[in-house]
Order: C-alpha cells, then structure tokens, then sequence
C-alpha cells in the first residue's frame, strides 16, 4: 500500500520540477524512487510578508499634506456661488511647476484610449489634467469633421489602389487650354508661397507634358498633376459649390496617383517625383484634415533622404541649381513637416531630421539657370524665396524649442538673434502694398506671437498658478490675443484674398490653447474682453465660413476648451450665457473681423522679446 502523502501537494517535486517532467505527487514519487534519488517537495505556500507599517511620523506628513488640499480647495470658490466681483479663481493647472506634473505628460507625450498620440508640451499636460477633454480627441478611423465642410478625400489611393492598373492616365489629363489655365492660376497663386520649382526650366517641361503626353516620363506626369490639383484647390476655395471644380480636383488627385505608381515612387524616388509630392501634400491639406496627409509627409521625408535630399548637393559637385532646387525641396519638406505636426499634436525636432543641406538662397528665379557654374549669393531684396526663407527659419528655431529642455536665457537669446536675423535679411525689404510682402509681414508677426508665448508660459509656469493673474500674465495673454488677430487680419485682408487657400489651413492651435486654457483658469482680467471677441470670431470664421477647410482632428479638443471656459465666465459672472456667443450679428464674417483693432502694420512689433 502506498504511503500516505504527508500533506496536499500542489505542485511537482522539486526534482520533477527540476527536471521538467511530470511528477505523480507520491511521496516519495515514482520517478525518485526509480533513479534512486531524494524526494523533496516545497514546504506549505508562504503568505507574502505585509509592508512594515508606516512610521508616525509618515502618517503625520500624509495628514497634514491632505489638510492643506482640503483647506486649499475649501478657500477656492465652486463654480456655482462665485461672487460677482470676487478676484478670480486660480486653480491647480497643467502650467504649474514641472516637478508637480506627471513625469509621462511632461516627457512621453499622451497616448488616448483609441490609440490617439500627442506630444505636444502643452497641448500633452491641458490632456494629462483635464480628463473631460480626452473624450474629444476623435481617433482618426473615427472623427467627423464639422458639417457644411468640404468632403474629404481618401489620400491612401497612393499606397493601395485596387483599380490603378485599370485606368489610363492619358483619359485624366486636362484639355490644353484647361491645363493652360491651370498653369496660370499655380503660377500666381500657389508658386509664390511654396517656390520649390525653378519656373524657366521646370515651364517647357510642364507644357511638353500638356502637348505630347506620350512623349514625357512619368514624374514629369506626376508634377503636371501636381500642378492641375493644387491649382483646382485654389480654385475651389474660391467657390466651395462649384461641383465641377470639385469633380476635377478628384481626378488630378488620381491621376498624381497613377502617375507616382507608374514612376515607382517608393523604389526609384526623383527629384521631379518629390517635388509633385511636396505640392500635393501642401494642398491636400484643404481637402482632407486627417492623418494620411501627415503620415504621407513621412513617405515623402524617406524617400528624399534615400535619394540625399538631406545632404547638400555641394558634396557631390552638382550645378548650384540643381543644388539650389534639392534645398528648396528638402526645406519645403521640412517646414511643412513642423507645421502639419502642430495639427495633430505631434512635435518634429530639427535633430529627428538630421542632414547638413543649406538653407536655400535668397535669389530670383532669373538670378540662376543652368549654365552658371557658381554658387549665386542670397540678395539683399525682397526675392521670390523671401517668403518661404521666413517659414523656413521661424519653424527650425521653433523646432529647436519645442523639445528643448527650457533654458530662458538661451530661448529668448536665440529669438532674439532670429528677429535680428528676419529683420535684416527679409523684413526691411518689405513693401505691405505688395500682397506676398504683406502676408510675409503679417505671418512673420503670428509666429512671433507664437515663440514669445511658447517661451514666457514656460517662465510664468515656474511661478506657479498665482502667475497668471500677475501683471506679465496678462501681457502673455494679449500677446497671445495679438497672434490670433493677426491671423484674421491675414484672411480677411481683400488684398491676400488670392492666399485665402492656404491662410485657412494655419490653425494656431497653440496660441488658441493658451488663450483658451488662461479663460479657464483666470476668468477676468485686463485683456479678457479682447481674448472672448477674437476666440468668438475665430469660431465662427473656422466653423461656419465654407471655404475654410475642416480644422481638423484638435478642433473639437478646442471646441470644449471654449465651452468649459464659458461655464466658468458664466459662474463668475451670472449675467453671461453658458452658449457660445457668436460674433455675428447681423454682419458678414469679414466684416466681423475687420473691427479689430488692427495694429499699423508697417511698424514693427517692439513688445517683449522682439524689437526692431
């Protein structure tokens, strides 16, 4: 008879399970009986040691640090019996001091339950505090955009496309005269603003492919589509209604995609291929506000650098214009990289991107062609790439910051050499009677704003929440109000209206955050009044003017922001409507915008970090 277990064995012996092989829990088992060897099995489960209790004296700390919460929010006034007069509120905020902030907002970024990631400083710490907020993150499978907005198109037919093969390319090529008209339309109204071609080269191109298709290489389509779909953009930001403009844009959108398909863009990348993609995914943000624009951006910066975009081409002894044209390209990229990340919370480092290519020269067209053989120095004017040499440097110092572990002295050292740097290199040059030199004035002066706030939230932020009702607080706020108004006086300017496509797709969601974000936190003040009216306007110009494009997947984000804060206007003042007051009465959206006060704009801004 076998002997009797001696208690309830769990598990195998320790030799079996040494052994890794099935033990028949016998004691001894059958398998150490056999080998001749000790049975062993593991003493009775031992419970987990409890934690040593804590010391008085920790007990004692624990007690009086949930004291002064208590006492702390018992002081604060709730938002339902704020005296109409009181001094207002200030709360425990996400701009408080970066040791009281969860170490994942501050450094990580933040990730939403739907897989939505932000990492933006800012925008990551107003997600990590306000819980509520979170909600209006949409993912990107999911989000809506606003009603009345134009209908987005799909972007991904350049990646999976299940009829490419099936469609001849020659059958979604304009007419000559329609192609003609098209080419004129990017020539005065998209060109100025992105100047990534070489218009006396690239041009007997253009019109060979628009003349005998059959006799050009498929970039040159690419580019040609290109061209036709950023042109029909423009033009259906004129009249969102025009259903045949709309019908167009559909087909050059396809036919760019036949075109990067047959050109095996993702194998063989060209100079001429990416510079249809840069133009494509400037204006596919008019028409589609989700991250497939964003995410083709990436596609586009790998494939430029796999054929060293990055690197200058003076490295490899090429012509100073092919040079020239390879800088434009890969600044354009870059650029509009840092900008189209700031939609969806997302922050480009200059150090991510890496490459040594210079910045491009500040030259006409007519200053190069293709038999110089020397590099042509930038100019001392206003050139066809002033414009874009502005957005260039603005964005690489603005890159640099964002990430940058803050240091006031040297942020506010390295704005001060870029405003010395603009004011003498561009903006002296500036003739505001001049369309593109007045936007250049005017965009120069929202970025601006944007740095200045972006680095003296971070020096109040060290203060602690007190701040933001201080005297500097409430400058921080009317600086921030001024970028916001800056940007209205760009769209609503009668002599920019040929721009009006591209002004709407810049969002300032980082000025608008803050602005947003200070309301909350500091319902009264000085420059309130002014914050309420340009917030107001800005809704309404970006909800309810059709030919501003869907703001994108931050903007409901935005749009709680703005009801939160009225809760609090409406508490702290129970006279105030809790429904978001529209700046229209009876008057037209430019009308509305045009009663702000518009500063001279041939003065330069003197305030603050920048001076003249």
């Amino acid at each position: 008879m076998d002997e009797p277990r001696r208690y309830n064995v769990e598990r195998s012996c320790l030799r079996c399970h040494e052994r890794k092989v099935r033990c028949d829990k016998r004691s001894p088992c059958s398998k150490c009986v056999r080998l001749n060897l000790p049975c062993h099995y593991p003493g009775p489960r031992i419970e987990k040691r409890r934690p040593p209790r804590s010391a008085d004296a920790d007990v004692v700390a624990r007690l009086e640090q949930l004291e002064r919460a208590i006492t702390s929010l018992a002081a604060g006034p709730s938002l339902g019996n704020i005296p109409k007069n009181a001094e207002a509120p200030v709360r425990e905020t996400a701009l408080d001091s970066e040791s009281s902030l969860p170490s994942s907002s501050a450094q990580h970024g933040f990730l939403g339950k739907d897989g939505t990631y932000m990492d933006e400083p800012l925008l990551a710490r107003v997600l990590e505090k306000e819980k509520e907020l979170q909600s209006a993150i949409g993912s990107p499978r999911t989000g809506s955009g606003i009603l009345g907005k134009w209908p987005r198109l799909k972007a991904d037919g350049i990646l999976v496309n299940p009829l490419i093969t099936q469609v001849d390319i020659r059958g979604l090529l304009p007419g000559r005269w329609q192609a003609t008209i098209l080419w004129e339309t990017f020539l005065h109204r998209v060109d100025p603003v992105l100047k990534i071609l070489h218009i006396p080269s690239v041009k007997p191109r253009v019109f060979a492919a628009i003349n005998r298709p059959d006799t050009v290489s498929s970039d040159i389509h690419c580019l040609l589509f290109a061209i036709c779909y950023s042109a029909s953009t423009v033009l259906c930001s004129d009249n969102p209604e025009n259903e045949a403009a709309r019908e167009d844009l559909s087909k050059y959108q396809q036919g760019l995609q036949l075109g990067i398909f047959h050109s095996s863009f993702l194998d063989a990348p060209t100079l001429t291929s990416l510079q249809a993609m840069a133009i494509y995914l400037i204006c596919l943000r008019c028409n589609s506000s989700g991250r497939a624009g964003f995410n083709l951006r990436g596609l586009a910066m790998r494939a430029a650098q796999s054929i060293g975009i990055h690197r200058d081409g003076k490295h490899f002894k090429l012509s100073p214009l092919e040079c020239e044209l390879r800088r434009r390209l890969w600044w354009l990229l870059y650029a509009t990289d840092v900008r189209a990340a700031e939609d969806h919370g997302i922050t480009i480092t200059e150090q991510e991107l890496g490459g040594d290519c210079d910045v491009p020269a500040n030259i006409d067209d007519q200053d190069i062609n293709e038999e110089k053989t020397e590099r042509v120095p930038s100019q001392p004017r206003w050139t066809e790439m002033t414009f874009p040499l502005i957005i260039i440097h603005m964005n690489r110092v603005w890159a640099h910051l964002i990430r940058a572990k803050f240091d006031g002295g040297n942020a506010e050292k390295l704005v001060k050499e870029l405003n010395t740097l603009l004011n003498e290199s561009f903006l002296q040059y500036c003739d505001p009677d001049i369309p593109i030199q007045r936007l250049g004035l005017l965009l120069s002066r929202v970025l601006k704003c944007k740095l200045e706030v972006h680095i003296r939230q971070k020096t109040l932020q060290s203060q602690g929440p007190s701040s933001m009702n201080t005297e500097a607080g409430q400058e921080l706020l009317a600086t921030a109000v001024s970028g916001l108004n800056y940007g209205l006086q760009m769209w609503s300017d009668e002599l920019l209206r040929s721009y009006r496509w591209l002004i709407s797709t810049h969002t300032q969601y980082h000025l608008l955050t803050y602005i947003l974000w200070h309301l909350c936190m500091s319902p009264t003040g000085t420059h309130v009044e002014d914050a309420w009216r340009t917030v107001n306007i800005h809704f309404d110009v970006a909800e309810k003017d059709p030919s501003w494009p869907d703001p994108g997947p931050k903007w409901p984000m935005m749009a709680q922001m703005r009801a939160k804060a009225l809760r609090i206007r409406a508490a702290h003042f129970p006279a105030a409507s809790e429904q978001p007051p529209s700046a229209l009465e009876g008057i037209t959206l430019e009308e509305a915008v045009q009663q702000i006060p518009e500063t001279e704009i041939l003065d330069m801004d003197s305030r603050g970090l920048f001076y003249a």
